[in-house]
């Protein structure tokens, strides 16, 4: 995309995400009061925004142990406790749910409770997720399928998933048994506010098994769309450690909202009622992966689904409609309208080849990310100048710039502490020479 063209999208985004954030919504009427009593309390002062390794997380930490318990899960008998200490520091609840058949084989369920601490909540991403978590297990733990599942409230998620790798590097049921991981990351606000009844599915191409476990129930009370993982590589982080261990993993979200890391992802912006939905759906899917004869394979190359380009479309269509209609945005609009005539010329096409990838689907996820998230478009502006100040040899204007882009992270958009520490280091080496 042309910069002058990003640059003209950012603008307007930006205006749209102040207006949407100034703009409090009225809060929906709930229907399962247990969905939005855990997200409130996680999000409440009491846990001071559930840093890793902070004493607000382990409060947070023992709190969910609490609910995993209420929900009908257990330790493993070798635990007395649902924590697993991380070695580096802060800690994940892992809950068992034994299955009626398969026992010794098992699915995982996680979501990362932690989030930046202070202001930054993290409501929808990912509070709103452990609970929806939760009450797939209660809904599970009525009926259990054959095989045995595994939930997990991952610490450390928003510190380039520490909670997740850990597990990853010692787990507490053996990974060769271990046929599925399932993370889910972001719920409740939509793809920038618009599309909530849908979940999006990422990576279901790398095992036909769990794509037709998941295509089986794409529309029940949920509507669930199936999308490639190479244009939608940065959601949910979790997962990728687990397929390194070769266990075939999906992530599901609700989307990608203009509140992430910000001090904007609050509970009043979460539709719960549009949760029920997701609760509902997700454990038809997870019985299903738990249910699924024979193995659960990992393909040698991804088959991508039929229906992706279609739900490309819908997205964008949809976010088109939240890009502010005013002459400095009409290159913006065009390319959106671009995207979209070459993305209708092949509705209902799977897109299997990369080449073909890189020319329709990648654009389109490209325009979509920069629309609803506003705040990582302008970090990726900063960083950009302040590296470019750095190459060219011009120290003063370098710091300038790693300080604003500093300011940036600690004010509006949160990032994981290695990367604020790599910046600081930026910013003293360049100032001592």
């Amino acid at each position: 995309m042309p910069r002058i063209v990003c640059l003209a999208i950012l603008l307007l985004i930006t205006c749209w995400f102040q207006h949407s954030v100034s703009a409090q919504s009225v809060a929906q009427p709930v229907t399962n009061p247990t969905l939005e009593a855990i997200t409130k309390k996680l999000v409440s002062a009491e846990f001071a925004g559930r840093a890793f390794k902070s004493d607000g997380g382990r409060k947070g930490a023992n709190y969910l142990a609490a609910q995993f318990r209420e929900a009908g899960l257990k330790p493993f008998s070798t635990f007395s406790e649902l924590l697993q200490p991380i070695a580096s520091g802060g800690q994940n609840v892992v809950g068992f749910l034994e299955g009626k058949g398969r026992k010794d084989e098992f699915v995982i369920v996680g979501a990362n409770y932690d989030g930046f601490g202070g202001q930054f909540i993290g409501a929808m991403d990912d509070a709103a997720g452990v609970s929806v978590m939760i009450e797939i297990a209660r809904a599970l733990a009525k009926n259990p399928p054959q095989r045995s599942v595994v939930f997990i409230a991952f610490d450390g998620g928003e510190q380039n998933d520490a909670g997740a790798k850990f597990y990853a590097d010692h787990p507490l049921v053996p990974l060769d048994k271990t046929v599925a991981a399932i993370n889910l990351s972001g719920f409740g606000g939509g793809f920038g506010e618009q599309l909530y009844e849908s979940l999006y599915v990422i990576g279901a191409e790398v095992s036909p098994q769990l794509s037709q476990a998941v295509t089986k129930h794409k529309r029940s009370e949920a509507y669930l769309a199936l999308l490639g993982e190479d244009a939608t590589h940065f959601l949910g982080g979790e997962h990728f450690h687990f397929k390194l261990k070769q266990v075939p993993a999906i992530t599901i979200t609700n989307g990608v909202h203009y509140a992430y890391h910000s001090k904007a992802d609050v509970v009043k912006r979460i539709n719960f009622p549009v949760l029920e939905k997701h609760v509902a759906t997700l454990a038809k899917v997870i019985t299903e992966i738990a249910n699924t004869p024979g193995k659960i394979e990992r393909a040698a190359t991804p088959n991508y689904d039929a229906d992706e380009t279609t739900e490309w479309i819908r997205l964008l269509t949809a976010l088109r409609e939240n890009v502010i209609k005013t002459a400095t945005n009409n290159a913006g609009q065009a390319k959106i309208d671009d995207v979209l005539s070459e993305l209708k010329r092949f509705k209902g096409v799977a897109m299997q080849e990369p080449k073909a990838r890189k020319a329709v689907i990648l654009p389109a996820a490209s325009i979509v990310f920069y629309i609803t998230n506003p705040n990582g478009v302008e970090f990726n502006s900063l960083m950009d100048a302040a590296r470019n100040f750095e190459q060219r040899g011009e120290r003063q204007q370098a710091v300038a710039a790693y300080q604003k882009l500093l300011k940036f992270i600690e004010d509006e958009y949160r990032l994981d502490d290695h990367t604020i520490s790599d910046i600081r280091a930026r910013i003293t080496r360049l100032g001592s020479k």
